[in-house]
């Protein structure tokens, strides 16, 4: 477990815009000669870096799944072309579950965008992609110490930084306040304990909706396990079958097979179910990211409220996850997607980033508009309270295909046709 370090440095940010786009000005460390490539930005000219006049079109990888995540894209974009005129990014939309597989198939057919998203988690499946960022730190003055140390350590891999955060977040409780007050209940506080957390479940659980959502996937109930000791990786391999992990698990199954507070997830493992569910008020409570904030506020009609993972035993520690851009390997214009870059994970985007809701921005000095901005009821109190005992969540190779076997074989154990333990069993070979 490591406590995360949360600085709230005073930084001028009209000062430290002009810092960084004056650095990022400086000389390009490659050039050489204009290129046209399905794996990187492409040139209208004959030859030249963007620095030489040339103009530079830039295919810029994201995931998206709502149109106003896309609008904000493509805002920072727009962003990159308004601070360098010689470059225009083109933004390109996946949806998350869809992202990174078609981020492998990409690079398997020489394909790839030169800016690409990178999630913390993805890092130990995907990272050998992305290029070290720490060469432009050095030629440009870029301060990666601006940015929160957690989600940058979690970008990194041997040495290497791969992206620069633009935001983190702790899971966290989404809560629909209207059926909480419907049903005569006080919002959950932060520091709240399972026994409550089941009590106030049982009492929301009534006329066709449920208390919880339940979810498969380890990044929805990966905090229960945590909370009782769990550990589910050791020297670099999951390891599924620890007696904690098996508890945590098991906690999230029994909401549905013992408790009736939550709907099983259907045969194909309901993927993306708990949060429709919850967006559809049929349950009031889930759990997920800060980062969910833009599209909860743009696609639900009623109050929303954050609060913490419930307390086991009086500890309550849940996981984190964050994602930043970074420069692919085959990327034929990499000086200019490291202007693109600091432009679009610079302060005035990170700004932009707060205002708009998007996600808990990873720039320190933008953290407090975020809270003012976000309007969400809790949410200070929630976020930094589960800060305060957060796992940084690492994940060994292949947690990817860990995961989605996670899903696939959850639905066993909350229809009741095997045990957690087995399900876990049965992954963990898999996985072997």
């Amino acid at each position: 477990m490591m406590r995360i370090a949360r600085r709230h440095a005073g930084i001028v940010l009209a000062g430290a815009v002009a810092l960084t786009l004056a650095a990022c000005g400086s000389g390009s460390t490659g050039g050489g000669g204009g290129t046209a490539g399905s794996d990187g930005g492409s040139t209208d000219g004959a030859g030249g870096s963007a620095g030489g006049g040339e103009k530079v079109t830039l295919r810029w990888a994201m995931s998206a799944d709502s149109q106003a995540e896309v609008d904000v894209w493509n805002h920072l974009a727009d962003m990159v072309t308004e601070a360098y005129p010689e470059i225009e990014v083109t933004f390109e939309s996946t949806p998350y579950r869809e992202y990174y597989n078609k981020l492998t198939a990409q690079a398997a057919s020489n394909d790839l965008a030169c800016i690409a998203g990178l999630q913390a988690q993805r890092v130990s499946d995907v990272g050998s992609l992305f290029v070290d960022l720490a060469p432009y730190f050095e030629q440009t003055g870029f301060d990666i110490a601006d940015y929160s140390e957690s989600i940058v350590e979690g970008l990194t891999s041997d040495g290497a930084q791969l992206a620069v955060p633009y935001d983190f977040g702790p899971f966290v409780v989404y809560v629909n306040k209207d059926l909480f007050d419907a049903a005569g209940l006080e919002q959950p506080q932060p520091g709240w304990t399972f026994e409550e957390f089941i009590a106030a479940a049982e009492a929301l659980t009534k006329d066709g909706t449920y208390g919880w959502a339940v979810n498969g996937s380890p990044d929805a109930w990966l905090g229960w396990a945590l909370s009782v000791g769990g550990v589910y990786m050791a020297d670099g391999e999951p390891t599924l079958t620890d007696p904690g992990v098996v508890d945590g698990f098991g906690r999230e199954v029994s909401l549905v097979t013992e408790y009736g507070v939550a709907q099983a997830p259907d045969a194909s493992g309901q993927a993306g179910g708990a949060s429709d569910l919850w967006r559809n008020g049929r349950a009031a409570m889930y759990i997920d990211g800060p980062w969910q904030l833009i599209n909860a506020r743009t696609t639900v009609d009623f109050e929303v409220g954050l609060t913490t993972l419930p307390s086991v035993d009086g500890t309550s520690i849940t996981t984190m996850s964050g994602t930043g851009f970074g420069i692919t390997s085959s990327c034929k214009n990499p000086d200019e997607a490291w202007k693109a870059i600091s432009v679009i994970i610079g302060p005035e985007a990170q700004q932009y980033i707060a205002d708009a809701g998007r996600g808990f921005p990873a720039y320190t000095a933008a953290q407090e508009s975020w809270y003012e901005t976000a309007g969400v009821d809790g949410a200070r109190e929630a976020i930094e309270t589960a800060l305060e005992t957060v796992d940084p969540y690492p994940t060994p190779a292949g947690w990817q295909q860990v995961s989605a076997l996670l899903v696939q074989y959850s639905t066993e154990a909350f229809s009741g046709a095997r045990t957690p333990a087995q399900v876990l069993e049965l992954v963990q070979q898999q996985a072997g």
